[in-house]
């Protein structure tokens, strides 16, 4: 860059500086007034479009079409759940620094509304992770404070970063914040919701397939819980409510993040990802692969965990179709469907959902409880009854005898469109424990 190109743009990053704190000293407008951050960030690109001629501007109009893409924002206020939303920050960072060398009255307005944006994000993030815990909403809070004194510097890239880490850490503690929730849902709640489930006729739950001659599928020798699932798929998303309600009464889950299924593929719903979680029971195994991501690919979506041959070649005996969620629960439960439709959880927040796990009136909990007690039902046959304190349960042994009646359709996803077939097989060795019996998994995006 040029001595007059750099020096234009210092002189523009200090120009802003100087509209940021008088916007500041002057109050900040009505709420409705501000722009969400995903239209903040369209309206930047649509400032910056008309200076393509130069290669600067047309630089920036490319990161900020990176930054807006669909299938990075759950809506136009919500970022996707670390880590894919922070490529939006990534891409505003690269923005900004292009904008920093163009001449145009209207650069200043441009890098503005991406400063708003991320901000936004960023302060949206904490609002919602409100409850969380103290410490991680504090770091977050800090991190958002000296973004804006950074950006009130005039130190932008500076700002994005720190806006980029006050979101993540408050992404941190609403998962936290979540995850309490469903691990922690109390068993008269749970058996109360349950029972409304099981008596409704809107949630029409899909059963397993129930065998009696496959050779017991172990982990360490427990009973395992083989789960293949899909980030994008919103069957696979509600399927995860339940399955950690489930499991939760049987042991205990670490590092849970929260993920979304896609957009394109509706209803979108807000769930975890068991990617990077750990689950230690003294009754069960639980070996869960995402074998997809929600990242886009061309075609379909970019992998992101692999299976074994073993998990392959009973794939194409039990689920030909490569549909997911597909559950094994000690090969004598399978399924390749979410136990209740995603609608009955969608366009609801993380905190939404959660919350209403202490409402055994909300559908939403009923859903969920549903699909829990299902699986309850499935660990209880699988362990001989143990833990008694659980598979005692009333509204458990009522599951148990409910299984082979249960004939509705949750739903599933098909396999992803291209080449190749069926994912590559990971190397058995690579397993944390020692396995017996055949598992058979699939997964993949749901289409339209």
């Amino acid at each position: 860059m040029s001595r007059s190109a750099r020096r234009r743009g210092a002189l523009a990053v200090a120009a802003f500086a100087v509209g940021l704190l008088g916007f500041a000293a002057a109050g900040a407008p009505a709420a409705a007034a501000v722009p969400a951050p995903r239209d903040a960030l369209k309206q930047a690109l649509h400032q910056v479009q008309p200076l393509a001629s130069q290669a600067s501007a047309s630089a920036a109009a490319a990161e900020l079409t990176r930054a807006t893409a669909r299938d990075l924002w759950i809506n136009d206020r919500e970022a996707d759940a670390p880590p894919y939303g922070r490529n939006i920050f990534a891409a505003s960072r690269q923005a900004v620094g292009k904008l920093a060398g163009v001449s145009a009255p209207v650069t200043n307005t441009a890098i503005g509304l991406i400063i708003t944006a991320d901000r936004s994000l960023a302060s949206n993030a904490i609002a919602e992770a409100h409850g969380g815990p103290a410490t991680v909403l504090e770091a977050a809070m800090a991190a958002l404070s000296t973004g804006n004194r950074q950006a009130h510097a005039g130190k932008l890239s500076a700002a994005i970063d720190l806006y980029a880490e006050a979101w993540q850490s408050a992404f941190g503690a609403l998962a936290h914040l979540v995850a309490g929730e469903v691990t922690r849902v109390p068993s008269a709640t749970l058996a109360a919701a349950a029972e409304q489930a099981l008596a409704g006729t809107r949630f029409g739950m899909s059963g397993p397939m129930i065998q009696q001659s496959l050779p017991p599928l172990t982990s360490g020798g427990k009973p395992e819980v083989f789960y293949a699932g899909s980030e994008a798929c919103p069957f696979c998303g509600v399927q995860r409510w339940g399955m950690i309600a489930a499991l939760s009464q049987f042991g205990t889950f670490s590092n849970l993040h929260l993920m979304q299924s896609v957009p394109m593929t509706p209803p979108q719903v807000r769930t975890f990802t068991f990617f990077g979680s750990s689950y230690q029971s003294p009754y069960v195994s639980l070996v869960p692969v995402e074998v997809w991501s929600n990242v886009p690919a061309n075609p379909g979506l970019v992998r992101l965990q692999s299976l074994t041959h073993a998990e392959s070649v009973l794939l194409n005996r039990f689920d030909p179709a490569v549909e997911t969620p597909f559950i094994d629960v000690a090969n004598r439960f399978i399924i390749d469907s979410s136990t209740v439709d995603p609608q009955l959880i969608a366009h609801k927040s993380w905190t939404q959902l959660a919350a209403g796990l202490a409402d055994p009136s909300n559908v939403s909990t009923q859903a969920i409880a549903g699909e829990a007690e299902v699986m309850t039902a499935e660990l209880c046959e699988a362990t001989g009854g143990n833990p008694a304190s659980v598979c005692s349960s009333t509204v458990v042994q009522q599951y148990e005898a409910a299984l082979p009646t249960l004939t509705g359709k949750g739903g599933s996803c098909p396999a992803p469109p291209g080449p190749g077939g069926p994912p590559p097989a990971r190397d058995a060795g690579a397993n944390r424990t020692a396995r017996s019996g055949p598992v058979a998994v699939a997964a993949s995006r749901c289409q339209g």
